[in-house]
């Protein structure tokens, strides 16, 4: 019996330290993912290449996650310094119930140009809205239907931008895929709106060039 127990304690402790060194990759690349291109936008302990875009979220990091709260009315947002043209961009995020946040890409990267569906293409992370719009859309391009069940939770989207191609993937799903001359290089914008907070990590990208 004693050594049953001890087995079960041993197996438990290998276990959580497995755990452990996965937690500890959030917010890394492996040689493998130099190698092929890929750098971090966010590094899990400052906002290093970030900047605000407007509005009244309050933009912190907490825990290894880029946290994105509203303290007024309406959205706020933070966007990266650096612009990209053809790319894959990778990142989790986890929405409390409510959260209307999104992904915007290839808009100016002048702080004082407006964050919206028509200087962007704006991919949405809002599990309702009235539009139809919901999780992981193009906003007035293109639905992903059903929508999706992501709040509460750590997801997966990856956005690639290809020419005139764009496609979202949701937790390995193919969610929307459309061509479109809009908008072909910019920045990358990161929006919180709505009830609770945004959380993201293990935001990355790739050039495709």
């Amino acid at each position: 019996m004693r050594r049953y127990i001890w087995s079960v304690a041993a197996a438990a402790l290998i276990l959580s330290g497995f755990q452990g060194t996965a937690a500890a990759q959030d917010n890394m690349l492996t040689d493998a993912e130099k190698e092929a291109g890929w750098q971090l936008l966010f590094d899990g302990e400052t906002l290093l290449g970030w900047t605000h875009r407007g509005g009244t979220a309050t933009w912190a990091v907490e825990d290894g996650m880029l946290t994105g709260e509203v303290t007024g009315r309406g959205p706020g947002y933070i966007g990266t310094y650096d612009e990209f043209t053809n790319f894959e961009l990778h990142v989790q995020f986890n929405q409390d119930a409510g959260h209307n946040s999104g992904v915007f890409v290839r808009g100016p990267r002048d702080t004082g140009a407006r964050v919206n569906q028509y200087s962007f293409y704006e991919i949405n992370i809002a599990d309702t809205h009235g539009s139809g719009y919901t999780t992981g859309s193009i906003v007035a391009l293109a639905k992903y239907e059903p929508p999706p069940s992501t709040e509460g939770q750590w997801n997966t989207m990856v956005i690639t931008a290809d020419g005139r191609d764009i496609t979202v993937t949701l937790n390995g799903e193919e969610a929307v895929k459309i061509q479109d001359s809009s908008h072909y290089s910019g920045v990358v914008v990161l929006q919180a709106f709505g009830q609770g907070k945004i959380r993201f990590k293990n935001v990355k990208i790739r050039a495709l060039d």
